[in-house]
Order: structure tokens, then C-alpha cells, then sequence
């Protein structure tokens, strides 16, 4: 190619407005290979230039957004080239690109957008003219692997990941592509580091749960299991009835001796559970008071709260076989996850720095559930956030099951309880009592 065809990238320069502290969206060596190499097979493809590849960009990590937009011509080393080019790369919060009319998307588009990124290639003549110029905004999306643990909203995915896919968006920039145009890329998602889930985690199988006809159905031990959570029954309790021979009469005296706050309802819930494989039928029945005002109370409280534990019973076959309590926001004292500390929620081995100053804290579970079940003592926490449910029996972990509503995927550690002890706290997790069922 002719040399009057040679383009020089002078400098690639790079910002993020979300985590600016942070260290996962700095240029190195590797990441500026990615984009030089989607430069070559994109815009300078295009126009026919040719990088001049005895010339390293200047790499620039900015720290304040006063430093955006700005590009320093110096052409000192590279004069004898008759084209310069420009990147930058800024990530920026998505209420930024709204407010300035950047982005027009749907409100509904909206809530699942957690970060754009500007990639900007700009080419400068000899005369500093800028011959070319084009934007493309990139929004990652998070994309949900074999990983467990405590997820993390920034960065959206490892810096390797991160690059490679802005790289992929770069390489699409062409004198052809509207500016501003709107590209959508996605990377696997990253968890903190943590002492409680990733020891389990670490390289093990899991254990997918099918739930497309409305059962768990999986496979242990070369095992089939069907497991099936019909819905909560719930019966309202009426404070003020006083007829002969009313079944919750016992429990509206209860309530009333404990001053409980005659405004709220309370119902009854009894939980049908059933292992199908087995031919076994569970269930589960509570008391709970419900403040259909709660969130609007200055005290903010669950609208949910379950009376005496003394209440909470298990069933098998209708027989009485255990109990269980139900503590909220339970901080685990020696339990902590590491937000600075990243990896990819299942090999444990390759981590990286964020590099900001976030400390490790305490996991606290939004429930704990806690009983006895055919004499055993059994555990189960609920990460709402992590849409983790793990299982402890006789103070030991056994399970780790993820899944919103429904489980996906889980973890089993090698123990000696039976398969029919492990199905039954399986759906106990999931039952719909601890998912605060309609109330009606």
C-alpha cells in the first residue's frame, strides 16, 4: 500500500463516569491490541488507510470528566504520516444519556440498561481536519452463565470481556454506520469474591433444574427426582368473631395478648408440598400478620411478619414431623463477601482487583430459616439479591440452589442424608410462603 495511505493512532483514551476510582476500564497493553486490531478490520478498511505499525498510541486514562471530548494533537513523532486517528472510550451512566438526549429508547428498554458506553474514532488529515468521525453508543448486557454467588452490578463484566466487546463495536464503525448509532454487545457476569459460597462453587458441577411443566425435575446420582410446590392456601382470621367452636380462636387470643396491631390482617397459610417420584406429601403451615401499609409508614417494616414460631409446623402425610422459626435480615457474623475482589462465580482461581476502595462486608440473609425436620436440625438462607437459597443440615452446608421464583440450577455437597431429606428442604426453599404469596 502506498505510504501516502498510512495512518497513525495517536492516542486511545478512556473514562468511566460510574466507577472513575476504579481500575477495570484502564487501557494496557492487552486491550489496546483488541482495539487496534478492530480499528484494521473496520474503519481503516473502510477508507483504504493502512496503521502504521511502528507507532504505539499513547494510552491515557483520564480522571475527571473535564478531561472528556478533548484530543491533543501532536504530531512530533508521526508528521511523516498523512493520516492520525483517535479513539475514546467513556463509559457513562445511562440518566446522563437521557437527560442530554443521546439515547432515545423505550421506558420499558430503559430498566434494563445499566451502563453505555461512547466509542468515538475520530481522523484527523494534515491540515487537522477531521476527515472522519463517527460515535456509536454500546450498551453490555449481563449475561447469566453456570456462575454463583454475590453478583455485581459494575462492571458489568471482567476488563478482557469488557474490551472485547467494546473492540467488537469498534470494528463495526464505518463511514457507512450512522453517527450515534445504538449497538447492544453482552459479556458473562462477575461475582465478589465471598467465604460462604465460593469454597462449593469452585469447579463443581451443577445440577440444572428443569421447571417448564411446573415441576423441579433434576437428576442426582443418576436419579430422577420430581418435586412439585402447588400454591399456598390462605385463610383470613377474623379478630372480631366470637361465635362457638371458631377455629382461630385460640389465635386471635394470642394476637390480642400480644398487643399485635388490630389494623393489619392475619391469615393462615398452609403450603402443599409434594415429592412426586416419592409419592410423598408435605406440608407446611404458618401464621402472619400483613401491613398492606408498610411501605408507605415512615418506619419502613416488611409488610409480612410471621407470628409465634410455636406455629410454624411441618406436615408428612399429615402427621406433625417438625417445625421451623423465621428470622429476618440475619447478618452472618463470619460470613463476608469482597466487592473489590472479583471472579467469575465458578472458578475461583482467576480473580482480579477493581481497584477501588470498596471493604468486604458481612452477607446478610434476608431470611433465615431454621428447624427440625424428622430430628435433624436444619437451615435455610435466603439471598434475595443473590437469588440464592442455601441449605445447612446439623450445622453443615449441603445445598446451594439459584433461582428467582423458580430454581435453576444448583449445587449438591457430597453428605450422607437421604435423597428424601434433601427433596423435602428443596422445597422447602422454594416454597411460596417465603415468597410472600397472594394474599386473598
Amino acid at each position: 500500500m502506498n505510504a501516502q495511505n498510512k495512518v497513525a493512532v495517536e492516542t486511545i483514551q478512556a473514562y468511566s463516569n460510574i466507577l472513575p476510582n476504579a481500575s477495570y476500564w484502564h487501557l494496557n497493553l492487552q486491550n489496546k491490541q483488541l482495539i487496534l486490531e478492530a480499528l484494521d478490520r473496520g474503519i481503516f478498511k473502510s477508507l483504504k488507510l493502512e496503521r502504521d505499525t511502528e507507532l504505539d498510541p499513547i494510552l491515557l486514562n483520564f480522571n475527571k470528566t473535564s478531561q472528556l471530548g478533548k484530543i491533543e494533537i501532536d504530531w512530533s513523532k508521526s508528521r511523516q504520516n498523512p493520516y492520525h486517528a483517535y479513539v475514546e472510550l467513556y463509559e457513562m451512566e445511562p440518566a446522563l444519556a437521557y437527560r442530554n438526549g443521546l439515547l432515545n429508547i423505550s421506558e420499558t428498554e430503559k430498566d434494563s440498561v445499566r451502563t453505555i458506553w461512547f466509542l468515538t474514532c475520530s481522523v484527523f488529515d494534515q491540515n487537522k481536519k477531521a476527515i472522519f468521525k463517527r460515535t456509536i453508543l454500546m450498551r453490555i448486557a449481563q449475561v447469566q452463565t453456570i456462575g454463583i454467588g454475590f453478583p455485581i452490578v459494575f462492571p458489568l463484566s471482567s476488563p478482557i470481556n469488557m474490551f472485547t466487546a467494546l473492540s467488537k463495536g469498534i470494528a463495526q464503525i464505518t463511514p457507512n454506520m450512522p453517527d450515534m448509532s445504538y449497538l447492544l454487545a453482552s459479556a458473562t457476569m462477575l461475582y465478589a469474591t465471598d467465604n460462604l459460597w465460593m469454597p462449593y462453587v469452585h469447579k463443581t458441577p451443577r445440577i440444572r433444574i428443569d421447571t417448564a411443566k411446573g415441576f423441579m425435575s433434576f437428576t442426582i446420582q443418576g436419579d430422577q427426582q420430581l418435586l412439585r410446590n402447588t400454591n399456598a392456601v390462605t385463610q383470613k382470621i377474623n379478630l372480631k368473631d366470637k361465635t362457638d367452636n371458631y377455629p382461630f380462636a385460640a389465635i386471635v387470643s394470642s394476637i390480642k395478648a400480644a398487643n399485635k396491631n388490630s389494623k393489619n390482617e392475619y391469615y393462615q397459610i398452609y403450603q402443599p408440598l409434594r415429592d412426586v417420584q416419592k409419592n410423598i406429601d408435605y406440608g407446611i403451615e404458618s401464621f402472619i400478620s400483613f401491613n398492606e401499609k408498610a411501605s408507605f409508614e415512615e418506619d419502613v417494616t416488611n409488610p409480612v411478619e410471621f407470628l409465634n414460631d410455636t406455629l410454624n409446623k411441618i406436615y408428612c402425610n399429615d402427621t406433625i414431623v417438625g417445625k421451623f422459626a423465621v428470622i429476618e435480615n440475619y447478618t452472618l457474623a463470619d460470613k463476608w463477601a469482597n466487592p473489590n475482589e472479583l471472579y467469575n462465580g465458578y472458578d475461583s482461581t482467576e480473580k482480579f482487583d477493581l481497584g477501588t476502595s470498596f471493604k468486604r462486608h458481612y452477607i446478610t440473609a434476608n431470611k433465615l430459616i431454621s428447624g427440625v425436620f424428622k430430628n435433624s436440625k436444619f437451615r435455610i438462607l435466603f439471598n434475595y439479591d443473590a437469588n440464592l437459597k442455601t441449605i445447612f443440615v446439623d450445622d453443615q452446608i449441603i445445598c446451594i440452589i439459584q433461582g428467582d421464583k423458580l430454581p435453576t440450577q444448583m449445587v449438591v455437597i457430597p453428605n450422607d442424608i437421604t435423597t428424601n431429606y434433601l427433596n423435602f428442604l428443596i422445597l422447602l426453599s422454594n416454597s411460596e410462603l417465603f415468597q410472600m404469596p397472594p394474599l386473598n
